[in-house]
């Protein structure tokens, strides 16, 4: 699944080190709040409707990504709301 964050090219041609700065790397886009909101119930709805008897395991870990990702999203837009830099 491809997130919100913007990743760049990075000149390293290290990829283990360049795995690690992407893995640090703080988002730097956080959606509004209804925005964020909305699109985690929709993922939330699509991984609930997973039928856990024929899914493969690359669906179930694009799900638990995709969730992890919009909570992440939804976090972000609270904390901007709130006028704090998490």
């Amino acid at each position: 699944m491809r997130t919100s964050i913007a990743h760049t090219n990075i000149p390293d041609r290290d990829e283990s080190a360049a795995a690690l700065r992407l893995v640090s790397a703080r988002p730097e886009y956080v959606p509004p709040l209804d925005v964020a909101r909305d699109m985690a119930r929709t993922i939330l709805a699509e991984a609930n409707a997973l039928d856990l008897d024929v899914a493969t395991i690359g669906e179930v870990y694009g799900q638990r990504s995709a969730l992890q990702e919009s909570l992440r999203q939804v976090l972000g837009a609270l904390d901007a709301e709130d006028g704090r830099h998490a």
